[in-house]
């Protein structure tokens, strides 16, 4: 079971796609345990994998959660509460498989469909 936590800024649609997550994640048959977190309540481990919505993956959000022991993965611009769900299942399938391939190397970070500025 992969655990993934989903953040937001204050929670709210963080909680949505979580939700929606959940779904596609179950009817595309992986075992994915999906919770929602706003960045400032945010408290996980080296078994989580945390999804950062683009607006805000903050040097000091994404610091905070490597250094809580965890990987992170920045969802692509465009996915706000349920709406591009797919586009971030899409982007935690495809971190997943890049981590399983290297499963010996240390925590790993990635940013995933976003953007620069």
């Amino acid at each position: 079971m992969v655990k993934i936590v989903v953040v937001c800024a204050a929670g709210a649609s963080s909680t949505f796609l979580a939700r929606r997550l959940s779904v596609l994640s179950s009817e595309a048959g992986y075992e994915w345990d999906v919770t929602p977190s706003s960045g400032e309540a945010l408290r996980v481990g080296v078994e989580h994998l945390v999804a950062v919505n683009f607006h805000v993956a903050t040097p000091d959000l994404c610091d905070s959660v490597t250094a809580q022991g965890s990987r992170f993965v920045v969802l692509p611009e465009g996915v706000t509460g349920a709406i591009g769900a797919e586009s971030a299942l899409a982007a935690i399938h495809k971190f997943l498989q890049k981590d399983e391939r290297h499963s010996d190397s240390n925590v790993e970070s990635s940013s995933v469909g976003s953007s620069s500025s």
